[in-house]
């Protein structure tokens, strides 16, 4: 199974705007990690993967 990349379009430290492909979507920051390790994790012009997303909102 192919894992989907998605492109970082804005963060704000509080919200993420992804994009991969056609598809968009919203992350908010989880309440464990603080607005500047959001911004510093999900920087704008990365590339992150699902499984890596996925990740930072586990405990």
């Amino acid at each position: 199974m192919k894992t989907k990349t998605w492109t970082v379009k804005a963060n704000t430290g509080k919200q993420a705007d992804l994009e991969s492909g056609l598809e968009k979507k919203e992350v908010h920051r989880p309440e464990h990690i603080s607005a500047r390790e959001f911004i510093h994790w999900i920087a704008p012009d990365s590339h992150i993967e699902d499984d890596s997303l996925r990740s930072l909102f586990k405990l």
